[in-house]
């Protein structure tokens, strides 16, 4: 039996969600979904992902204050890959994700096979 990766996708855009998903959908991945930063948060705090996929833009908090608190709390995603997924195009953006450790940074709206591409590299998937 091959391996099942647990992918978690914090993206408040149901829209943004469902096309992850059905991006992703033939990759052997488990999707979990937090739809905002707090649930991001509880759910990070239990389970231990193979990948996370984050939105900086959320409800409730930024995408950066979600690692912040993980990190404050033991640093939960301690060698966990984080891509970011956004609409902020600034350069700041893509700084602050490289200090924060962020694997990736792809800009919304992004190209399906782009972010296939950059899951299947990321868990070391070949084709």
């Amino acid at each position: 039996m091959s391996q099942v990766y647990r992918v978690v996708s914090v993206e408040d855009e149901l829209e943004n969600f469902a096309i992850i998903k059905l991006t992703l959908k033939d990759l052997p991945i488990e999707l979990l979904h937090a739809s905002n930063g707090e649930d991001a948060i509880r759910l990070l705090s239990t389970t231990k992902p193979d990948l996370v996929l984050l939105d900086v833009t959320l409800p409730d908090m930024r995408g950066w204050d979600v690692l912040d608190k993980l990190a404050e709390d033991g640093n939960k995603l301690d060698g966990v890959p984080v891509v970011m997924l956004t609409s902020h195009t600034e350069l700041t953006h893509r700084v602050i994700a490289r200090f924060q450790g962020v694997t990736a940074y792809l800009n919304k709206p992004f190209e399906p096979s782009v972010l296939r591409d950059q899951v299947r590299e990321v868990l070391g998937l070949t084709t």
